[in-house]
């Protein structure tokens, strides 16, 4: 655990169950209203707030035994997404990794994926769990524009972007249901990190 400047603490983890303990905990604690932001990743939590607060925060996961995290259970909600594969490097995706497109959709709706953290934008969530056969590396050449909606997968992830945005990942479809941000929800997300996420085809 290190400061980050006045206004953080990283908070490093032996794995991501331990991270989403910590998260939990965190979001539990008696000074959780004077945090800003608790952003859990695959190994780390990020904490930032005013500088008495995060002292507090810092001297109480001091005082613990790390270990006490591995074991909490973590209750997980399963969340079903419509999508539509319809992305312009779904044949190339199954011409590189040997399937038909047909193949390539039923290997990845055929999955469960979990929500591992967030980042590169608000609201963008990346789901762990891609099956080994579908496991590429991002494009070699990013796009200046992907649009908010499309379905990807890279670096043994799936994303879905919540904007419009540059990118490059292999855009494989298109999120049909709700949208999982929406600044004019509270909470805008729909999605917590542990989520269970299913990917549902539409035509």
């Amino acid at each position: 655990m290190r400061a980050v400047g006045d206004i953080g603490i990283l908070v490093e983890a032996d794995s991501t169950n331990t991270v989403r303990s910590l998260a939990k905990w965190v979001n539990e604690h008696r000074l959780r209203l004077d945090l800003r932001d608790v952003i859990p990743a695959v190994t780390t939590l990020f904490i930032t707030g005013g500088s008495s607060t995060l002292r507090a925060i810092r001297a109480d996961l001091d005082s613990f035994d790390a270990s006490q995290f591995i074991a909490l259970p973590q209750p997980s909600r399963r969340v079903v997404v419509d999508v539509r594969y319809d992305g312009p490097d779904l044949a190339g995706v199954a011409s590189r990794v040997g399937l038909t497109c047909r193949e390539v959709i039923e290997i990845h709706t055929g999955s469960e994926y979990v929500v591992e953290f967030f980042g590169f934008a608000p609201g963008q969530a990346f789901f762990g769990g891609l099956p080994p056969r579908l496991q590429l590396p991002r494009r070699s050449t990013p796009r200046t524009h992907v649009p908010a909606g499309a379905l990807a997968i890279a670096n043994g992830f799936t994303v879905i972007y919540p904007q419009n945005s540059p990118g490059g990942w292999n855009l494989i479809g298109t999120r049909v249901s709700d949208p999982l941000w929406d600044i004019g929800r509270t909470p805008p997300n729909r999605l917590d990190v542990g989520d269970i996420v299913q990917f549902r085809q539409c035509r």
